[in-house]
């Protein structure tokens, strides 16, 4: 009985898949690795620039910077009567939203997970 060698199994596995198939999809994600990677790359070159033209205008203090956020007038009327009615600033008002809001969102994303961790329970008590 001759014994077979491991390349030769090796070989029978292979045997179906074209050597050109291959060499195509090695090429392709070769090229598409590099594009890829130049594509990330570009994006933190980007990110990097904004980065420094936001930090110069902080460098120079003379000047006035710009605000963060811009306020249509309405809302800012808004914000104005409602301080005035509520004795706190408007930074206080806008502090509070924002914070009950992130408070709500994140409270709806707990929800979410618990939903979806409970139906996942269902489905393997399901499956057994």
């Amino acid at each position: 009985m001759p014994e077979e060698s491991p390349d030769s199994g090796e070989k029978k596995k292979q045997s179906w898949i074209p050597k050109g198939f291959l060499k195509e999809v090695k090429s392709f994600a070769n090229t598409e690795g590099k594009q890829m990677v130049g594509f990330v790359r570009d994006k933190f070159r980007e990110a990097m620039e904004e980065d420094e033209h936001v930090e110069e205008p902080k460098q120079t203090g003379g000047e006035k910077k710009p605000p963060f956020v811009v306020l249509p007038p309405e809302l800012l009327d808004a914000l104005k009567s409602a301080a005035n009615v509520t004795s706190k600033s408007v930074a206080e008002l806008i502090h509070e939203c924002v914070t009950r809001s992130l408070e709500d969102v994140i409270r709806e994303e707990d929800e979410q997970k618990k939903d979806a961790l409970s139906k996942l329970k269902l489905l393997k008590k399901e499956g057994d």
